[in-house]
């Protein structure tokens, strides 16, 4: 099964094209201005490399969040664009259980950390058993002290948080923190894909209500109500 597969919840934009399991190409974009200027050709353009018709795709994929209200947004308004024009099915897959397949062949727990609202994170954890990913944490948001104290045994962490507090986390965690693979920091539109496998095989397609998973309401989202209700008088 061809797999056209999006991630956009992060200002790293990556677009990949799958048969099943194996990658046929991907086409990343550090610090992407505006996903929405730069998705669909980014698309198009990963498609002619590849001289590959929309036609052949069996199947859509794409990042549900948490991470951007903007980012998110477009990615998931995109899919289901597709989705209404070609009748292709989609899944949606949580962010940060995508990034665990990053480290699928780890024996360790895995917690990928995205940056939120400034001084917080987004993080989740997750075991690898037979396989399979197996969420062990919810995903959450709050400050990276909160996150430290959700760590009770070695655990690899990566992500653009981990990036950003990398010093406080050694130094707090010390031999409980282990460093990801550095390919393993920005979400990949791969390991969307390689985590909507399941889904496909299983039938569980996206419904037609689909919204991006936040664990908290976004600021631009809390502007846009205020905006609305402003309007309205």
């Amino acid at each position: 099964m061809k797999l056209l597969a999006v991630e956009t919840a992060t200002r790293y934009q990556s677009v990949a094209l799958m048969d099943e399991t194996v990658l046929l190409a991907e086409k990343n974009q550090e610090n992407c201005v505006s996903h929405a200027s730069s998705l669909v050709p980014a698309i198009q353009d990963l498609l002619t490399s590849l001289s590959c018709p929309f036609s052949a795709i069996e199947g859509l994929a794409v990042s549900a969040g948490p991470g951007s209200f903007t980012g998110l947004r477009v990615g998931l308004s995109t899919m289901v664009g597709f989705r209404t024009v070609t009748g292709l099915p989609l899944v949606t897959v949580p962010t940060l259980e995508a990034m665990a397949w990053s480290h699928r062949a780890s024996g360790h727990p895995v917690c990928p950390v995205l940056v939120a609202r400034t001084d917080e994170v987004y993080w989740a954890q997750f075991q690898w058993e037979n396989g399979h990913v197996v969420r062990i944490l919810e995903d959450r948001v709050g400050t990276i002290q909160d996150m430290m104290n959700s760590i009770r045994q070695p655990t690899v962490l990566f992500g653009e948080g981990w990036l950003r507090h990398q010093r406080v986390l050694i130094d707090t965690l010390a031999d409980m923190a282990i460093g990801g693979e550095p390919d393993s920091m920005n979400p990949s539109a791969y390991h969307v894909g390689l985590a909507s496998l399941d889904a496909f095989q299983a039938g569980k397609f996206a419904g037609s209500h689909i919204s991006p998973h936040y664990v908290q309401r976004a600021d631009a989202e809390v502007q846009w109500d205020l905006k609305t209700r402003h309007a309205s008088r």
